[in-house]
């Protein structure tokens, strides 16, 4: 046999070979990360009583009366993955935004980092009187940054922060803390909008 022929066979052999590999490997390791998914949110779905979503990387139910929801999304740019904890809570007014960043090793360890997004004077008087103290229980030290927001157009109270993998997805200890303090801040949130609502009123 022509050994052009031969070495042609031989290097369509070594392609195929590749390509089968290849799409095995894929179809391993998409079929481990849902497995992991998997694995991750059902013990969230249980502990508020709902569904886990494998394919959306998601889980929704009640806490406390209020619908929830956490989820695995992108931020808006695409670059970062993000966990986002849930509370719908349509107390109307107005929105707001709310992201603490790490303090830079070079500053104190008392300053802090804060950006407030807000049309509400009053809202943001009273967002710049939260602390680190009063952000313990959504661990505001333990990634670059934590985001708090509350938006009445989509009827939530969110809490946010980046992920390194799927293995970020929080235990239901860490989300029922989350959920606690969206809790918490969702019930000031009510009572503030509401508050304002009536002083426009008048």
């Amino acid at each position: 046999m022509n050994p052009y022929v031969v070495t042609g066979l031989a290097m369509c052999l070594v392609v195929l070979i590749a390509l089968v590999g290849t799409g095995y490997l894929a179809v391993y390791f998409t079929r481990r990360a849902k497995a992991d998914v998997e694995r991750l949110l059902t013990p969230l779905a249980e502990s508020i009583g709902g569904e886990a979503d494998v394919e959306e990387a998601q889980v929704k139910g009640k806490w406390n009366g209020p619908l929830v929801q956490g989820r695995m999304a992108s931020a808006a740019a695409g670059t970062v993955r993000l966990w986002q904890t849930d509370l719908i809570d349509a107390a109307a007014g107005t929105g707001w935004n709310y992201v603490y960043s790490r303090p830079n090793p070079k500053k104190k360890a008392t300053d802090l980092d804060v950006e407030i997004i807000t049309d509400s004077g009053p809202v943001r008087k009273w967002l710049e009187t939260w602390s680190v103290d009063d952000l313990t229980p959504i661990r505001p030290n333990g990634t670059e940054w934590v985001q708090v927001e509350y938006s009445p157009t989509a009827g939530y109270l969110r809490i946010a922060r980046p992920m390194h993998g799927r293995n970020d997805i929080p235990t239901p200890e860490l989300f029922a803390q989350d959920l606690m303090f969206a809790e918490k801040i969702g019930q000031e949130n009510r009572g503030l909008q509401q508050s304002l609502n009536v002083e426009n009123a008048e």
